[in-house]
């Protein structure tokens, strides 16, 4: 599947708008899952400064819904692709500028959190970058 890279640069432009990256200036990486539905979006992460982890969400203060339809948008893209929609989103970036994205098309839950694998699915979002 061939993907236009201008959809990765605008959601990392996008992704480094949101308040809690501006708010966490000193991040070494950053992870954001989007849980994407029919009509509903949500988004949960985490901000990593060397050892430190902090819980996270992705949205921009003063355009809402920017970051929303730009996923929307390049989910279409995909599905005109591949014919699949995904459910689920990844993306992953360094203060460097390095940006990996993921995709589920299949398990709405795959890197849902909750109490009891917070701890574990923290450690298997952290963005790993050779």
């Amino acid at each position: 599947m061939k993907i236009d890279p201008k959809y990765i640069q605008e959601l990392g432009k996008l992704v480094l708008r949101c308040k809690d990256v501006i708010a966490e200036h000193n991040w070494d990486l950053l992870a954001f899952v989007f849980d994407i539905a029919d009509g509903h979006m949500a988004n949960s992460g985490f901000i990593y400064i060397g050892d430190e982890v902090i819980p996270a969400s992705a949205r921009i203060q003063e355009d809402k819904m920017a970051l929303s339809n730009k996923i929307r948008e390049f989910q279409q893209a995909i599905f005109e692709a591949c014919g699949h929609k995904f459910v689920q989103l990844l993306i992953q970036m360094n203060s460097a500028g390095k940006i990996h994205i993921d995709f589920e098309f299949d398990n709405p839950k795959r890197w849902n959190m909750g109490p009891a694998n917070y701890h574990a699915m923290r450690e298997q979002l952290r963005p790993v970058f050779v």
